[in-house]
């Protein structure tokens, strides 16, 4: 009786690797005999290398005989039998090559396929290894496997390539980050699936195990989780192992997170990692995370990472330790939360040094989160801290009387904080869709509005008592606020008469618009802003609006040079006249449709794209409508705008830089917003939403304008102060009014950059108010009493009188006698460093103020910002100043000051500044 004396399954690779093997005899085709259990093997006809190989199972010797007959010269016939040599005879053994059945060894089909002369005994000694090699054989690419180094297959080689060939692991990178990284790709799951359905579990899981050893300290429980198929909770259960394994909790926190971690030990299984290992994966999973969060790339696989990190915390009953993690969504909210309460106390005791103190701690560690600087929640929050800075300082405006000789110190006053405030208030009015976060924000807003109501109502009364006839403009300390009317004339087309100049009015543009579109104009397109010949305190220009401040007067004003009304006809007309007869110059206007192009390819037509490209032409100026359509049609409020939110804007920069020329954005009036909370009072005959006949008497909200700048049939008027009231029909936003938001016109000068600053224009300091980037005070700027000042240029061989590189204008107040920054420049270590260090640009003055700014920062660190503005530097000269005055405080290259390579950010030791110069602290 013959019996069965094989076990192991035949499968289509074990076959392919013995045709293999007598391929790599020389043999071309041929009959092989297979000992195996019929039952197990494959009957098919395999296509391998251009041959077919039909492989047949025989249960007896009349059988496979049988099958000899069948054999078709030139493939290959592979018989599967249980007999042994003795039952099939030699007649039978004659037609096979090597004239017997071949056993097959999966081991040696394993060397095979991986080109190995041997394989190490740790692959081949645990007790399932033939299944493991058989398994490995069928695993075989169609590529193949990638040689064995050295001859000898290791078991990290082979389960190496299984790895990297069936599931997409990246052995180059086979550490703990490189098994997670794996772990949260969609495809990894799937890969993993496709590898189980094909060859089985045996391999899956060893080299599931293989890839859980390269984590180091963090394997154990990564195994525990691959051997229970919870592949895609590694990272999001690392994620929650960081918070339940942190030491920084108080008692009851601490024993919440110990609760949790009891919870999850069903999930370890027999052994339990150790708690070394469980912070191990922990750390690894947020260090992987806090990277990825950065790459666009990976965006839906931290994403599913963060969800499904958050499910876990609430399945453990432990949401409340979110607030601790930088990472996690419900961490994130729970930092909102922490701020909305703490804005709502420091707006219900304003003034309170506490409450703004803990507003900003609120603030920055939101800003510390991850995900705090990709939040839609980011944007309104940002502008109520903002709110809260600015509603912290004293309000100017009160102690300033409501007459003609308040009005410059007024617009000054709007120009410089109020429009900013303004900007912040749209930003945060957006609000949220969270009831329990969007209160905070209605608490700050509402009391912000309040401020600005009375600041708007002591504008227009001090606009209402101005003699509106008088001169070129209202006196303000920095310089000349202008009448709309004298731009032209008295301001844009003397500087044309020096360089070449684009006159950009931006229709609508308020100055609150304005510090958005000048501050992406002025760091993401790379243009300095300038001062207008003429300004005084390195401050933006502005102008007064003609009454009412609707298009037809005011913008007719403005490009005509006189108090007239009209049309773009009248406007056209009125500008050549000014131009060409006035200010003897060559010059262009053109309106929306002269602006729009047909030509495909061209983002501006080519007519106003050739006139800008014509520095002969002096002046082109271009009305762009953006903005007051917006009025009309769409939300002012919710639109940010950048230089690209305006149509033509940023091509026409865009051009004017090509060309060199200088850029002046102006525009004819400003906006108020529609915000649902006013009403309408209607009266016959109004010549805007915002602008009434003066026949019905006054009331508080409103203001009655009379004189020659007051362009009614009367010269009289009645305009409304408050933006809750409206004279016409419900809009998107309105003008005509009295207020500085609707009155006060933003002038900016732009130059490309310094080498095409033609006319020789000031570099403006960085126009941010303080509260609007911390809420430290207010950089001093740089100043020197009259005496010191000219001692100090006379010992360096300097003329008084001359401007020097870093000196944007002359000095407002003078500095304090006693400062740390005062003690350093005269002591005698400074002055030796001074003598050394040789000639220098960058004064004394300037030293000492940068010191004392960072004396009185937070941590002694500055934005880079304020640093510009306690040097008195435009932020474009800050690189260079700062090198200056490195070289006079990081004595031996010691970093006494130093700045942020990423962030620009200025750091001051003040221990060592003390130490290096021998001063008291």
């Amino acid at each position: 009786m013959t019996v069965a004396v094989a076990t192991t399954r035949v499968s289509a690779s074990m076959v392919l690797a013995i045709v293999d093997e007598a391929r790599a005899k020389n043999y071309g085709s041929g009959i092989i005999g297979i000992r195996g259990v019929p039952d197990r093997a494959i009957t098919a006809d395999l296509q391998h290398q251009g041959q077919t190989v039909r492989v047949r199972a025989a249960e007896s010797a009349l059988a496979a005989r049988e099958l000899l007959g069948d054999h078709r010269g030139g493939d290959w016939l592979v018989v599967v039998t249980d007999r042994d040599d003795g039952d099939l005879g030699a007649g039978i053994l004659a037609h096979f090559i090597w004239q017997r059945l071949r056993s097959p060894d999966p081991w040696e089909a394993v060397r095979t396929r991986f080109a190995a002369t041997g394989i190490d005994p740790a692959l081949t000694s645990r007790p399932d290894n033939r299944e493991l090699a058989t398994a490995l054989v069928a695993a075989t690419p169609q590529a193949g496997w990638p040689a064995a180094p050295a001859g000898v297959l290791t078991r990290t080689h082979a389960l190496g390539a299984v790895a990297a060939t069936h599931l997409g692991f990246d052995t180059d990178t086979a550490d703990v980050l490189g098994v997670l990284r794996w772990s949260i790709a969609a495809q990894s799951v799937a890969s993993l699936g496709a590898l189980r359905r094909s060859v089985g579990d045996l391999l899956a899981d060893t080299t599931l195990d293989w890839i859980a050893q390269r984590a180091g300290s963090a394997a154990g429980p990564i195994r525990a989780l691959l051997s229970r198929g919870e592949l895609a909770d590694v990272v999001p259960l690392g994620l929650v192992l960081r918070l339940l394994t942190a030491d920084r909790y108080d008692a009851p926190t601490a024993h919440q997170a110990q609760l949790a971690l009891v919870r999850l030990e069903p999930r370890w299984g027999d052994p339990r990692p150790s708690p070394v290992a469980l912070a191990a994966l922990g750390q690894a999973a947020d260090t992987l995370l806090s990277d990825l969060i950065h790459d666009r790339r990976a965006d839906d696989d931290v994403a599913r990472s963060l969800d499904r990190a958050d499910v876990i915390l609430t399945q453990l009953h432990a949401e409340p330790l979110a607030r601790y993690s930088e990472l996690l969504a419900g961490g994130l909210r729970a930092r909102f939360v922490a701020l909305a309460d703490a804005l709502r106390r420091a707006i219900a005791s304003p003034g309170h040094v506490d409450n703004t103190n803990t507003v900003e701690t609120a603030w920055a560690a939101v800003q510390a989160h991850r995900l705090g600087a990709t939040t839609p929640l980011r944007v309104p929050f940002k502008a109520a801290v903002r709110l809260v800075r600015w509603l912290a300082e004293v309000d100017p405006s009160p102690g300033v009387a409501s007459d003609a000789a308040a009005l410059g110190s007024l617009v000054r006053q709007y120009l410089d904080s109020a429009a900013w405030a303004d900007a912040a208030i749209n930003d945060a009015f957006g609000g949220v869709d969270d009831p329990s976060l969007s209160s905070a924000l209605h608490a700050v807003v509402t009391v912000a509005q309040k401020r600005r109501r009375a600041q708007e109502r002591r504008f227009a009364r001090a606009l209402a008592s101005a003699p509106l006839s008088t001169g070129r403009g209202v006196a303000a300390d920095s310089g000349t606020i202008w009448y709309l009317e004298h731009l032209l004339p008295g301001c844009v087309i003397p500087l044309a008469r020096k360089a070449p100049v684009l006159l950009l009015v931006l229709d609508g543009m308020s100055a609150a618009v304005a510090t958005e579109i000048l501050s992406d104009a002025t760091t993401r397109l790379g243009w300095l802003e300038a001062a207008l010949p003429g300004a005084g305190n390195r401050r933006r220009s502005a102008a007064l609006a003609a009454l009412p401040s609707v298009t037809e007067v005011s913008r007719a004003a403005l490009l005509t040079g006189r108090l007239t009304r009209g049309q773009q006809s009248e406007e056209l007309h009125g500008y050549a006249e000014l131009t060409a007869k006035g200010g003897k110059i060559t010059a262009r206007l053109f309106h929306k449709k002269a602006v729009d192009t047909t030509a495909a390819g061209w983002s501006v037509s080519p007519g106003v794209g050739g006139a800008i490209d014509d520095i002969e032409l002096a002046l082109v100026t271009v009305v762009l409508n953006t903005i007051d359509d917006a009025l009309d049609r769409s939300d002012p409020a919710g639109t940010v705008w950048t230089a690209d939110a305006v149509k033509h804007l940023e091509p026409l920069l865009a051009r004017a830089a090509a060309a060199g020329r200088t850029v002046i954005v102006t525009s004819d009036h400003g906006h108020i917003v529609e915000r649902r909370q006013g009403t309408q009072r209607s009266y016959p005959n109004i010549s805007s939403a915002r602008s009434r006949p003066a026949t019905a008497p006054v009331q508080d909200d409103e203001i009655e304008v009379s004189g020659p700048r007051v362009l009614t049939d009367s010269q009289r008027a009645v305009l409304a102060v408050d933006e809750t009231l409206r004279y016409g029909p419900l809009k998107a936003g309105y003008h005509g009014g009295a207020s500085a938001a609707e009155v006060v016109v933003p002038v900016a000068v732009l130059v490309p950059d310094e080498t095409r600053n033609r006319a020789g224009l000031e570099l403006l300091l960085p126009q941010e108010p303080a509260w609007w980037l911390t809420s430290a005070p207010a950089p001093r700027r740089p100043a020197e009493p009259p005496a010191q000042k000219a001692a100090t240029t006379k010992s360096r061989g300097v003329r008084q009188d001359s401007p020097t590189l870093f000196d944007l204008g002359p000095q407002a107040t003078e500095q304090p006698a006693v400062t740390l920054g005062h003690a350093i420049v005269t002591s005698s270590v400074y002055k030796a460093q001074r003598r050394i260090t040789g000639r220098l640009i960058v004064t004394d003055d300037q030293i000492a103020s940068i010191i004392d700014a960072l004396v009185g920062a937070a941590a002694n660190r500055l934005a880079p910002t304020l640093a510009a503005q306690a040097l008195g530097v435009a932020q474009t000269r800050l690189r260079g100043a700062l090198t200056q005055v490195q070289q006079l405080l990081n004595i031996e290259g010691y970093a006494v000051l130093a700045a942020e390579p990423a962030t620009g950010t200025v750091m001051l030791d003040v221990t060592l500044l003390t130490e290096q110069f021998e001063v008291p602290a």
